[in-house]
């Protein structure tokens, strides 16, 4: 847990030092003859079996005794609860027995401290609080930097059109019905090829089959959209979006309904899949030129893993389009490296004017 993780530094630059002793995370401050111990007790987790203070504090003073004895010193302890939330009225009523416990809200940064708990135990009771408050502000600012950084604007608007397309055709009827996909803008070969209705490549991109559909989709796209849109910025992601899944519409045509003509075709898997080309692109770029890798989290072993594990799915699962997916993947590789093929081109040739 990053929070625990956070406050025993704190207590090391509170003077503590750690005591390994099983399973417990134990601080300890030796101090004008006498060793002062603090236990950090973590939240239970779900489905995880709550010890009861009396079980903590026998098991506190068992330790004591093996340290006495040992060093021949006097100890002390004082068990730090950390909660989400404030301590019960169970919670409370059990504590009165034992002096030696502090309620932490870890969540609020909120110290409980009854009449019948010790007061004071090396300014904790003072400096817990507001190094808490710290950890939890900028706690705060790197999830709101980290969702700022998922929710790009175009990809986030593509996501949104996607689920309002979705949105509205579910309320005038049935997006598993393939005769009602295709009077609505999916993909067939006969409206496609034989009634040159050729908007529907670029319509079907933005249908989906069915709920799960398109959940599994938009949740692909958020994850991965966002990091080539940070790489290429909205107008080049944009078209790279859009070039992938007509590129996959044709490949779907050519390769599925040609052999199918009586298969509907829509998703945005192929630019979905476009985009998964276009970061494979980038960090294979990288890598070539020995750059820092703009796409840290995930890297070229891990891109190619991504890739590879989209494709083997749709290999091995029916009613899957692959012809989409994989003209979509090239479709994608092959678009970024021209775009910024063209774009490192038309920079160079400014910097030479200057």
């Amino acid at each position: 847990m990053e929070f625990i993780e956070a406050l025993q530094e704190f207590l090391f630059h509170q003077g503590f030092q750690r005591i390994k002793y099983d399973s417990k995370i134990l601080w300890g401050k030796d101090a004008n003859g006498k060793l002062s111990m603090l236990e950090i007790v973590p939240p239970v987790l779900p489905g995880q079996k709550k010890i009861s203070l009396e079980q903590r504090e026998r098991e506190m003073a068992d330790i004591e005794r093996q340290i006495m004895i040992k060093y021949q010193k006097k100890v002390e302890h004082l068990l730090l609860i950390l909660k989400p939330g404030e301590p019960d009225t169970e919670e409370r009523k059990e504590a009165e027995s034992y002096p030696d416990v502090w309620f932490f809200d870890i969540k609020a940064g909120q110290l409980y401290i009854y009449e019948y708990q010790k007061s004071e135990y090396y300014n904790l009771e003072n400096d817990l609080e507001p190094f808490t408050q710290k950890f939890l502000q900028k706690k705060a600012a790197e999830e709101k930097k980290e969702l700022h950084q998922i929710l790009t604007p175009v990809n986030t608007m593509l996501v949104l059109i996607n689920v309002l397309v979705f949105a509205v055709l579910s309320f005038f009827g049935d997006t598993t019905n393939a005769e009602f996909m295709a009077a609505h803008g999916a993909m067939d070969w006969m409206d496609v090829v034989e009634k040159h209705q050729y908007y529907r490549l670029f319509t079907s991109m933005f249908l989906h089959f069915g709920a799960d559909h398109l959940l599994q989709n938009m949740l692909i796209l958020l994850v991965i959209g966002c990091r080539l849109e940070r790489i290429t910025g909205k107008l080049q992601y944009l078209i790279i979006y859009v070039g992938s899944g007509l590129a996959g519409a044709v490949a779907s045509l050519m390769f599925t309904l040609a052999v199918e003509p009586n298969t509907v075709s829509a998703g945005a898997s192929g630019a979905i899949f476009g985009v998964m080309g276009g970061l494979l692109f980038n960090i294979l770029i990288d890598v070539i030129q020995k750059k820092r890798h703009r796409v840290e989290e995930i890297g070229l072993t891990g891109m190619i893993f991504m890739v590879c594990s989209a494709l083997s799915y749709g290999f091995f699962s029916t009613g899957v389009d692959n012809a989409a997916h994989i003209g979509g993947l090239i479709g994608g590789f092959v678009l970024t490296m021209i775009i910024q093929s063209i774009t490192s081109f038309i920079l160079k040739n400014r910097q030479k004017k200057k």
